[in-house]
């Protein structure tokens, strides 16, 4: 396999070298592009933006979660009914179904005719006879709505639907509420359920990770790096400021925050451009906008090989002849599996990753040179993908402040505050005098100072448990980060090249697999909701 954080070896011509260079995302650009997305992240915290997104789950999972709950997927064509147990151990059980979602009822002016499609095939689903016992005998389950298109939500279990994209088009629902429409459809049919819960999928990979994570309490995100990109984090709800506390209580301290990351510096202001990004978004369904997105995620990765190999073909750069009816020639003929399947061949020249070129280029004599040429550019594009995606985590790592102190120093500081007030009640009490105890919290806190040593009583940790304490958890979840070798790896190299971050930052960040974040994601935001 090739080396995971290393370049593609072997001597490009001045054109592919140019065009790799193209692609390289420096430690400078890593620099500015971060400090482009904290601002921009701060900025969506206290102004109504189309990112930075309030979910209103205040609730963190901690693993001890309980209870069934059933999640409606619904996004691209299909839609996902899936049955949760969250067994309240870290652990849960998922029943699911999946159903294809008509043509005619994707693009209709009428909402009804969708929702009476998910409501049915909720019946049915509930029907089956693993699970008619629990919807004769529930008074009404809980469901969470992860709804895949752009809503202005307003409280857990309400949002506005704003638009429709992925080829849907319902007139009708523009600026009404998913999780009311649905309800209406599944009371007709007199459905023992209760829409409580409007969802998102990265929102949803940041709660399965925190409930399913080892080291409970240190899951800061979720990021999504597959066919889109997002994420979502962990924020102080006194940073929150675009939204009313109505409806929060003084003890929720934190809300999950939707990033909507895709959207960042849409005006390009530190993205780096090269002329296949302007082509691939001038002839997009929405130029202009989404830039991240464009240059992050699996839909737009093959689409930008597919340019790069067009315009390097036309110049001779390749042996190989390709057929009038390959995939190059048509807009989105490539899928970005073709990139991971270049980044898994363990060499250039083997019959294999030829036999594959040909197949899926429908090419004909395939060097050995082609394939290194091949290699290099799709290493060269999902290196600056993932980067890019190291840059978006970072940007969320220095906003949460969470590097500057572990765990373990904040339980402490608690601690030792709480008995410096209890110390200074009893020396108010038994002296009154008040500048003795001034002078003793003078003492107190220089002691702590800024690199918050110990005091002189605390208990000692062992450097593992200390370590344990600084870990930053951030969930994971999508086909490109999971399926290009080194993706996590390249992310990594963006998150050293942060000043604030560094190669002790770095180590301290976990990253790790969220399964099933969609379905079990969606049933913690519905135990959220039930416990709101």
């Amino acid at each position: 396999m090739l080396s995971h954080d290393s370049e593609i070896k072997g001597p490009a011509s001045p054109l592919v070298r140019g065009i790799l260079d193209q692609f390289d995302l420096t430690d400078k650009h890593v620099r500015n592009i971060t400090r482009k997305f904290v601002q921009q992240m701060r900025d969506g915290l206290i102004y109504s933006r189309p990112w930075q997104l309030p979910s209103y789950v205040c609730h963190i999972p901690d693993g001890t979660e309980k209870g069934t709950f059933l999640t409606v997927d619904l996004g691209g064509t299909n839609c996902r009914i899936c049955l949760v147990n969250l067994l309240g151990d870290s652990t849960y059980k998922v029943v699911q179904t999946k159903k294809t979602v008509p043509a005619h009822v994707r693009i209709n002016p009428r909402y009804k005719p969708l929702f009476d499609f998910i409501s049915e095939a909720i019946g049915v689903f509930l029907d089956r006879p693993d699970l008619r016992l629990l919807a004769e005998g529930a008074s009404r389950i809980p469901l969470s709505f992860t709804f895949s298109f752009t809503c202005e939500q307003t409280s857990i279990s309400q949002g506005t639907l704003i638009q429709w994209d992925k080829g849907w088009n319902i007139p009708e629902a523009i600026g009404e509420n998913p999780c009311a429409m649905l309800q209406q459809s599944v009371d007709e049919l007199k459905l023992p359920v209760h829409v409580v819960a409007l969802a998102n999928d990265s929102v949803g990979t940041m709660l399965t990770r925190a409930y399913t994570a080892q080291s409970h309490g240190s899951t800061l995100a979720g990021v999504i790096i597959g066919t889109g990109t997002n994420a979502a984090y962990i924020e102080k709800l006194s940073n929150v400021k675009r939204i009313s506390r109505a409806g929060t209580t003084v003890s929720n301290a934190s809300m999950v925050i939707n990033t909507e990351w895709g959207c960042f510096d849409d005006d390009l202001e530190t993205l780096p451009t090269t002329s296949f990004d302007r082509s691939l978004d001038i002839n997009s369904n929405n130029p202009g906008s989404q830039q991240l997105e464009k240059r992050v995620s699996g839909m737009y990765l093959g689409e930008l090989l597919r340019l790069v190999i067009v315009a390097c073909y036309s110049q001779g750069i390749f042996d190989m002849a390709l057929n009038s009816d390959s995939s190059c020639n048509c807009p989105y003929g490539l899928d970005s599996s073709f990139l991971s399947l270049l980044a898994s061949s363990e060499q250039t020249d083997t019959p294999e990753v030829t036999a594959a070129i040909e197949e899926v280029l429908l090419a004909k004599n395939v060097t050995s040179s082609d394939v290194r040429t091949l290699q290099q550019l799709a290493n060269g594009i999902a290196k600056r993908s993932a980067r890019l995606a190291g840059s978006g985590l970072g940007a969320i790592i220095l906003q949460s402040g969470r590097l500057r102190q572990s765990r373990h120093e904040k339980e402490l500081i608690e601690v030792t505050s709480v008995q410096a007030r209890k110390h200074a009640t009893q020396s108010l009490k038994s002296s009154g005098r008040g500048c003795r105890l001034l002078c003793w919290i003078s003492q107190f806190f220089a002691q702590l100072g800024f690199s918050a040593r110990q005091p002189k009583h605390a208990p000692e940790t062992t450097v593992q448990d200390r370590n344990e304490d600084d870990i930053v958890d951030v969930g994971v979840d999508g086909s490109l980060i999971e399926k290009y070798p080194g993706f996590e790896n390249f992310m990594r190299s963006a998150l050293r090249d942060i000043d604030d971050i560094g190669w002790d930052g770095e180590r301290r960040i976990q990253m790790g697999f969220a399964r099933d974040g969609s379905a079990v994601g969606a049933a913690l935001m519905a135990k959220a909701s039930v416990l709101a």
